[in-house]
């Protein structure tokens, strides 16, 4: 079979719902987007859902599915994956939560699960954190990821993923953090239960005296004077991507998650500082690293935005269009250079964010495969309510990533 080489947009949280705001469009709908239209009419759209119809994905989760993976089988938590993104070496034993740094008032309550979303002194932060001790000789490792995000890891005897997590979850100011209570009857929940409660007041005292918040305060800044635990986990293994596809694949990020994840899968893994993960992260710079990847030889190429997902977890519809605006004129670079004949471009997103949900939700994502010889579905119009007419429904993210690489001739043939 001729083997051809594929490039993946992965637009985080792209899918929304009709907005009233937006004249009863949703972003991707509202937005101009003369080059993610022609590209739609080169081949087969339709709304994907991520995992199943109804079911919330997280970004991990969302991002595995995407890569093929069987999450039922190879999904160990959050954490280990931030541990991962964050160059933390797991060893057997130790437990793994993904962090958020986060403001509290004076009575335990979360003015702001996101710290303002600081982006400045969180690796100060976190290196005030690690290293620290808790009870019965557990270590505490602690590393900043993107943003607000940080990798805390619990290393010693006796410890137990099963604790409830003391994040409450998107759209939770105001509520206090959650109590980290067992979630079986093992001593060793138990015990991680009072370590986690335990490390949650320790690093609040920490953090709270910090010059970075002390400055932060000083300047109108919220303090990140929290860390909110969520995502605990074991790592297992999880098999290279190329061990069940004869592809070489390249991830251009700015995420440190999704360059965690992709370095998992085996993905080379590629990023520049000017490849943040907000709305200001260089487009332009990740189109052409991706496509200079391509030239090289890469078969496979994902480039992820993160951005359309923090405008839908922050209710701002308007952000949300203007990102894809930006988008679709980094995609005009593209379209002039591809061959499609020789590489097929596609688009999906990880799971829905709608602005006025402020979530994640199990709403299907906008996804595109172009080509020469794909089976075009005659659609000139990227949007939610343009794809229900495409070919692409009632799929998963996962029958997308084997449709692209039976595409690609990468699979083999089933039987004989």
């Amino acid at each position: 079979m001729r083997r051809k080489q594929g490039l993946l947009i992965v637009c985080d949280g792209l899918g929304d719902r009709p907005i009233g705001r937006l004249n009863g469009d949703t972003p991707l709908e509202h937005a101009s987007t003369p080059n993610l239209d022609r590209l739609a009419s080169q081949g087969m759209v339709g709304n994907v859902y991520p995992h199943k119809p109804g079911v919330r994905v997280g970004t991990d989760v969302g991002h595995l599915l995407i890569l093929g993976y069987d999450t039922e089988t190879y999904y160990y938590g959050r954490g280990p994956i931030e541990a991962a993104s964050a160059g933390i070496d797991l060893q057997p034993g130790d437990i793994a939560f993904r962090g958020n740094f986060a403001t509290l008032d004076g009575n335990g309550r979360i003015i702001d699960r996101r710290a303002g979303r600081i982006t400045e002194g969180t690796s100060e932060l976190a290196s005030a954190l690690n290293g620290l001790s808790l009870e019965g000789g557990v270590t505490v490792l602690a590393r900043e990821l993107t943003s607000h995000r940080l990798a805390v890891v619990f290393r010693g005897a006796g410890l137990s993923a099963s604790v409830r997590d003391t994040d409450p979850g998107a759209t939770s100011e105001g509520n206090p953090w959650q109590d980290p209570t067992p979630l079986d009857s093992t001593p060793e929940a138990a015990r991680t239960a009072n370590l986690v409660r335990e490390f949650s007041i320790k690093a609040s005292r920490i953090l709270s005296n910090h010059r970075v918040n002390l400055a932060r305060k000083e300047e109108g800044s919220l303090p990140a004077n929290f860390i909110l635990l969520r995502g605990p986990g074991k790592m297992g293994p999880l098999p290279k991507l190329s061990e069940g596809f004869p592809i070489r694949p390249a991830c251009v990020a700015g995420d440190k998650t999704i360059l965690g994840i992709t370095r998992m899968a085996g993905f080379d893994t590629f990023t520049d500082p000017r490849f943040t993960g907000e709305a200001d992260t260089w487009l332009e710079g990740k189109i052409g690293k991706a496509l200079e990847l391509l030239h090289s030889g890469y078969d496979w190429v994902l480039v992820h935005i993160k951005a359309p997902d923090l405008a839908g977890h922050d209710d701002k519809p308007e952000a949300k269009v203007e990102i894809i605006e930006r988008w679709d004129k980094a995609m005009g670079l593209i379209l002039n250079e591809i061959d499609l004949s020789q590489c097929y471009i596609g688009f999906t997103a990880d799971h829905a964010t709608p602005c006025e949900v402020g979530d994640h939700s199990g709403d299907p994502v906008p996804t595109c495969i172009a080509g020469v010889d794909v089976r075009k579905d005659g659609i000139d119009r990227v949007g939610e309510r343009f794809f229900r007419s495409g070919s692409l429904q009632n799929l998963s993210a996962r029958d997308i990533f084997m449709i692209q690489m039976d595409l690609m001739g990468r699979t083999e043939k089933y039987g004989s």
